[in-house]
């Protein structure tokens, strides 16, 4: 009995070693590498929506905005850089037209998917009048490809006195 005992003792002392020592593994067939981060290197496209309010001291003028957006940006560690235009229509209520500008943006990525930053660069209107702006905002990845934007902007410097202030929202598709 002593003898039978200690035979399987041994016997699964020499199993448990195998086991050990050639540990099974399986992957899964569906699983995906985590994502490093969103790419915000190059080219994206979107459109956006955009208010604003622009005053002279007399007068206060409310305008809506559709754009179509283009831009391109480089990153740096955490640092963004980018260049944007955007041309589309505008209306008060009253006037409707063209418009568009550029800007330039540099920007911290906070997390790998979430970028604040701060932009300067002009608005132009068909009807001549011309605003140099500043601005910051911030812009999260939504999806692999697609990020929604949210930025302010300061309008000054104008060629017919008016200044103000714009809120916009815009879905930008990177590819």
């Amino acid at each position: 009995m002593r003898k039978l005992l200690l035979t399987i003792a041994t016997s699964a002392l020499m199993a448990t070693g195998a086991i050990a020592a050639d540990p099974v593994i399986t992957v899964d067939p569906a699983y995906v590498e985590p994502s490093t981060g969103f790419d915000w290197d190059g080219f994206y496209m979107g459109v956006g929506l955009s208010g604003s309010s622009l005053s002279n001291g007399i007068v206060t003028d409310t305008t809506g905005y559709l754009d179509l957006i283009a831009g391109f940006n480089v990153t740096s560690g955490d640092m963004l850089f980018g260049l944007e235009g955007w041309v589309g229509a505008y209306s008060d209520g009253t006037n409707s037209g063209w418009s568009g500008g550029a800007e330039v943006r540099a920007g911290y990525l906070i997390s790998p998917d979430a970028l604040l930053y701060v932009s300067g660069g002009a608005q132009f209107y068909d009807a001549g009048a011309r605003y140099a702006t500043l601005g910051a905002g911030a812009e999260f990845a939504a999806t692999d490809n697609l990020t929604l934007d949210v930025e302010y902007k300061y309008w000054g410097w104008s060629n017919n006195g008016f200044t103000g202030h714009s809120l916009g929202l815009s879905a930008l598709w990177h590819f």
